[in-house]
């Protein structure tokens, strides 16, 4: 087994404790004591699931948690916390997927973190599946990206808007949006960032091209057509 567990505490017995029950169960087990320093840990080499104390300093209202599940990462998120039945009703709206006392039997907690493991796998695979629409194709295992059959190069935040559109191909994404989840923003700062790395994309993936699949709408926001518009419009150009 190589799946790496992240515990966020600041209390060294707990995580002396915890560390040694997941290893014990064939986990690598990483730390960090801190609101930031989790943020820093996932951006840096990720993990597979995130076990968190209810009481991490940093976390405001499990702030870290609403952030962490708002992007929409594959990230299964299990709170250990005092039993306070407010609590786990505080930490399951915020997006956590379990909530677990810290006095439960390490049985349970090892149970609850091969469930939760289980059930995102499936989650996973589809993340990484390679997305295509019309000659557009994405690989999100490898970041690739290749349109008319040849390669686009893009930096890591215009891949990740292009990703995020296409994962939402056929929707309309508001500018809030956009910011929120690829930039990381929790409110409209009155940034024209997202319409400049609009253009940016445009520029590479629909410049030249008799297909445009990037979309402005107008008052709301942005979109990328799905397959089913772009057969639509090719059937509307037969003669």
């Amino acid at each position: 087994m190589d799946k790496v567990i992240l515990i966020a505490a600041d209390n060294q017995a707990r995580i002396q404790t915890l560390t040694e029950i997941l290893e014990q169960a064939g986990y690598k087990v990483t730390d960090a004591a801190n609101y930031s320093e989790v943020v820093a840990a996932l951006q840096r080499a990720g993990a597979d699931l995130l076990l968190i104390d209810s009481r991490l300093p940093g976390m405001n209202q499990f702030n870290l948690v609403e952030r962490l599940t708002g992007r929409g990462e594959q990230l299964p998120i299990i709170v250990i916390g005092s039993d306070g039945s407010n609590e786990a009703i505080h930490a399951l709206e915020a997006g956590a997927h379990d909530y677990i006392p810290n006095d439960r039997d390490e049985r349970e907690l090892l149970a609850r973190i091969a469930n939760l493991l289980r059930l995102f796998q499936t989650g996973r695979a589809e993340q990484e599946e390679i997305i295509r629409i019309g000659d557009l194709v994405i690989d999100p295992l490898s970041r690739n990206v290749i349109r008319e059959e040849e390669p686009v190069e893009l930096t890591h935040r215009e891949y990740n808007l292009l990703l995020f559109l296409a994962r939402r191909q056929g929707q309309v994404c508001t500018r809030e949006d956009i910011l929120k989840q690829v930039w990381d923003y929790d409110f409209h700062t009155g940034t024209n960032v997202v319409d400049v790395y609009i253009l940016h994309l445009r520029e590479k993936i629909d410049k030249g091209r008799k297909q445009k699949l990037l979309r402005t709408i107008r008052g709301a926001g942005y979109k990328l057509l799905s397959q089913e518009e772009i057969d639509a419009s090719k059937k509307d150009r037969l003669p």
